[in-house]
């Protein structure tokens, strides 16, 4: 079990296979902030609820990378080529934690 105080900016995100998502840019009582990169297009946020385990500077959250809304190779086709951007909206939940839109 991690606490939520343990997750730092400058941290490495990974997917539930490990695979590098970047680097948290900004933490706040909600969650933290993936910074934009190989994986996203623009910044992406990401719950508290949403981690599975802390090692070190990791954090591996509890889905994989073709299951990430908004993720850019989860969205690319078999000749690998970048799909267009599908912007997500996002809302706050009954606890106030910022979740996408359905």
């Amino acid at each position: 079990m991690f606490k939520s105080t343990d997750i730092q900016r400058g941290m490495t995100v990974r997917d539930r296979d490990g695979e590098a998502l970047g680097g948290i840019v900004a933490v706040d009582p909600r969650g933290f902030t993936i910074g934009k990169g190989r994986a996203f297009e623009t910044e992406y946020p990401v719950r508290f609820s949403d981690v599975a385990e802390l090692d070190g500077d990791d954090v591996y959250l509890r889905r994989d990378l073709a299951h990430l809304p908004g993720a850019v190779l989860a969205e690319r086709g078999a000749d690998d080529a970048p799909a267009p951007h599908r912007p997500v909206a996002y809302t706050h939940d009954l606890t106030g934690a910022l979740v996408p839109m359905e």
